[in-house]
């Protein structure tokens, strides 16, 4: 599936919390649920931006536009 640019509002949000080195739970269109430390916004390999969150298993890539629910803990 091709990367869907997401709103610069949200993107803005991304960027503060990677500042911020903020705690998320964010749950994905899938509804797989991951729980991190947000650390920096990458392009991957062409394939849309990233947000990196730090989880217990490891840095873990998630694509912005797969994101359907963040929250702040």
């Amino acid at each position: 599936m091709a990367y869907q640019p997401i709103a610069c509002g949200d993107y803005d949000k991304y960027e503060l919390w990677c500042m911020h080195n903020s705690l998320l739970r964010i749950t994905l269109e899938s509804g797989e649920q991951l729980e991190g430390k947000a650390k920096t916004l990458k392009i991957l390999n062409s394939g849309g931006e990233h947000l990196i969150l730090a989880t217990k298993k490891g840095e873990h890539a998630v694509r912005l536009d797969l994101i359907k629910m963040v929250v702040e803990l």
